[in-house]
């Protein structure tokens, strides 16, 4: 491994986790690396025998075995532990159970599985059944860089599989040949791959001695495999190990990225769910206003046509005055305005249930609860925890800014009104917002010009010069009680225009800013380009697809 490979390891780590994440880390490398007899690793799924073969090299070595190791068929090793043994520090670690779902199992998978990096040679244990759940994790841990020599495999509990060793010896060896045989075609191994058949526990004679002696297994010493092993971890204190570290090293670094990607990935769903909220939202918000702008354009084409509606029947009342304007103009104008808070209580009943509904899905919760996690303080007072995880809170710090508005929907919701009841309902009670009082001045003001009107008589009229000069004063005056008539819609719809600003307003108080989907495009696209780049970095392909 050279030092640029492991620079550029640590900057795309730094990069997503932060300067404190890679001082941590590098503290537990240089504690590894300073460690300076060869560190060999037991690696395998839980009663493989981990723990007993350790004992077994302890008690052989006259060493004090440690509390911590305990014999049994059950999950009994939590946790990564570290003893020196003739020259070489072994390490025990807790079994895999790569199909268990519980949390003991998975933080026992988690804990043996970070051991990889920071060991020298792994011991593989195996069952006499050979790799069954755990091969296909296996086949990944061996496709890491290991040095020829830095994976053996330990065929543990021997006797167990079928052949008793005391009484036919040369079929229990027989047996062992072929379960190394049968384990290098399932894990494709090469025939220089160490792999020792070994039997730790004859009949588990000091399974329940809480202090056996080397003598416990006098009987099973010529054929069980233990001595040779012995054998060839002595030999590794006399090996160079600077081709096992500097692979360590690298295995170390790649298995952070890819522990670290992992996470990125699962929060890139968590963003991608925001930002698609979040959009899908800004899309109903357009469709509602986009209703709203409608209904404004047809209320203006409305109100003109009821005013010059308004102009004809003046014109042809057979009684004008004021009073008789006035009861053309008003009905009118109050059947126009009824109808216009009609379809605005249509348009917020629809608002209020299309966001309802929307509050109400998965998608939405998911949204909630990030921007929830991040914002909300906890109980005692302290500050607010981070949306993210640490390995990533540059993104989350960034994305946080487009999950803001979750507070003003809320809100929103809260204070928009609801209509009581049908819409019609709704509608007589809005109307009471428009002072049809407001427009009595139509008839004073159109009065006079009206009576003149109705006074040109174009057929007792001799002169051509004067009807020409009638049709013209005619025409005026048709023109100044239209302006007058038209200026009552105008005010109509200046009073119409604050109901619909207010139910745009609180359309849009109901969804995610164009900002803020701005910046969770930016936060999903930054997350998608980390996790391209680490793939890169471990030789690999992305399997993402780029999200628009």
């Amino acid at each position: 491994m050279t030092s640029i490979t492991t620079g550029r390891l640590r900057a795309w780590v730094g990069e997503v986790s932060g300067d404190a994440a890679v001082s941590e880390l590098d503290g537990r490398w240089v504690e590894f690396s300073q460690i300076e007899t060869p560190v060999a690793t037991l690696f395998g799924a839980f009663d493989t025998g981990k723990s007993s073969i350790l004992r077994r090299l302890l008690v052989d070595a006259g060493q004090e075995v440690p509390d911590w190791v305990t014999i049994s068929a059950r999950h009994e090793t939590f946790d990564n532990h570290l003893v020196e043994f003739s020259g070489v520090s072994i390490r025990d670690t807790p079994g895999l159970s790569p199909q268990g779902a519980d949390l003991r199992s998975l933080e026992n998978s988690r804990v043996a599985r970070d051991s990889l990096g920071l060991t020298d040679v792994l011991l593989v244990t195996l069952n006499p059944q050979l790799p069954t759940g755990e091969r296909d994790e296996l086949l990944e841990v061996l496709a890491e860089d290991w040095p020829a020599g830095g994976v053996w495999f330990l065929i543990s509990r021997a006797d167990e599989g079928g052949v008793d060793p005391t009484l036919d010896p040369t079929s229990f060896l027989a047996w062992g040949e072929r379960k190394r045989t049968e384990l290098r075609e399932s894990l494709r191994l090469d025939d220089a791959a160490p792999i020792h058949v070994i039997v730790p526990d004859y009949g588990q004679l000091g399974a329940f001695d809480p202090e056996p002696e080397p003598g416990t297994w006098d009987m099973s010493r010529g054929w069980d495999g233990i001595d040779r092993l012995q054998a060839a971890l002595s030999e590794l204190r006399g090996a160079s190990m600077t081709r096992f570290r500097e692979a360590a090293e690298d295995r170390y670094w790649r298995r952070v990225v890819e522990s670290e990607i992992g996470g990125v990935r699962n929060e890139l769903a968590d963003l991608v769910t925001a930002r698609d909220t979040a959009m899908s939202s800004i899309e109903k918000r357009d469709a509602l206003q986009r209703r709203v702008y409608t209904l404004r354009d047809a209320a203006q084409a409305s109100v003109e046509g009821t005013t010059e509606a308004a102009v004809l029947r003046m014109i042809s009342a057979p009684s004008i005055d004021a009073s008789a304007i006035q009861n053309v103009v008003d009905p009118l104008l109050e059947e126009w305005w009824d109808d216009q808070q009609a379809e605005i209580a249509r348009i917020r009943q629809d608002t209020l249930r299309t966001f309802d509904h929307q509050r109400q899905g998965r998608a939405w919760a998911t949204f909630e609860s990030l921007y929830s996690t991040d914002a909300q303080p906890a109980s005692d007072g302290s500050p607010a925890k981070q949306m993210f995880t640490p390995r990533f809170e540059k993104l989350g710090r960034k994305a946080v800014e487009g999950l803001k508005a979750a507070d003003e929907v809320r809100a929103a919701s809260r204070k928009v009104k609801k209509p009581a009841g049908a819409v019609a309902e709704a509608a007589d009670t809005a109307k009471s917002g428009m002072d049809l009082g407001q427009f009595a001045g139509i008839g004073a003001a159109a009065l006079p010009f009206v009576i003149e009107l109705a006074g040109v008589i174009e057929d007792v009229v001799q002169s051509s010069i004067d009807k020409a000069h009638q049709r013209a004063r005619r025409q005026q005056l048709e023109s100044e009680v239209t302006r007058i008539a038209k200026d009552a819609a105008r005010k109509a719809m200046k009073e119409l225009s604050v109901d619909l600003s207010l139910l745009t307003e609180d359309i849009s108080a109901q969804t995610i800013g164009e900002q803020e989907l701005t910046a969770l495009e930016s936060a999903v696209e930054s997350a998608t380009d980390v996790i391209a780049r680490g793939d890169a970095l471990l030789g690999r392909a992305s399997t993402l697809i780029r999200l628009r």
